[in-house]
């Protein structure tokens, strides 16, 4: 499957293929202060690390896309589809806006365009994703999308130094897991 470069735009945004020229632009991003949310930080990067992970998203089961501000030409966020299974039609997704840019209302108009573009454009029929269960702010624009929790998971969380929290977080092997939801979306 081919997805062309412009994607989707809306009223204050537009959605293309993310290239390498954008994810140098996450140097320009803001910072998390929230330790749950330190592994979403993308400004401290190295070049060398920018282009390692932008390798790492160059695969066939995986699509990434850039948001960008119409009114000032801004990168504000991606989206990706993961574990793509082009057959059964089905991804799983994974969505990071600068810190910035969150809680504006711009998430939520650039995955309800998106979701247009990838269920009726590109035809696929279920899309899921794991939510950790202390990001309340992405779990509530989830549910106003139309995501529906079906199951629950945990896996290892990458800042081992996080306050343990027994609501958020399991404590198993020796290591830090976060508990999460497991939501998905059918067309």
């Amino acid at each position: 499957m081919t997805m062309k470069k412009l994607v989707t735009q809306t009223e204050n945004l537009y959605i293309k293929t993310l290239e390498l020229s954008d994810a140098y632009l996450l140097k320009k991003w803001g910072q998390f202060n929230d330790p749950y949310l330190l592994g979403y930080n993308y400004s401290n990067l190295s070049d060398f690390e920018i282009e390692f992970w932008y390798k790492t998203i160059k695969i066939p089961t995986k699509n990434y896309f850039s948001v960008f501000t119409k009114e000032d030409n801004n990168f504000i966020g991606f989206i990706g589809i993961k574990e793509i299974k082009y057959f059964r039609k089905t991804s799983k997704l994974g969505i990071v806006f600068d810190p910035n840019f969150v809680s504006k209302g711009f998430g939520y108009e650039a995955m309800k365009s998106f979701l247009s573009v990838y269920f009726f454009d590109y035809n696929f029929r279920e899309m899921t994703l794991d939510v950790n269960l202390f990001n309340t702010r992405a779990m509530k624009l989830y549910k106003k999308l139309g995501f529906e929790v079906y199951g629950k998971s945990n896996e290892i969380f990458e800042n081992q130094d996080v306050e343990f929290d027994e609501r958020y977080f399991l404590y198993k092997y020796g290591k830090i897991y976060s508990k999460l939801l497991k939501m998905r979306i059918r067309r």
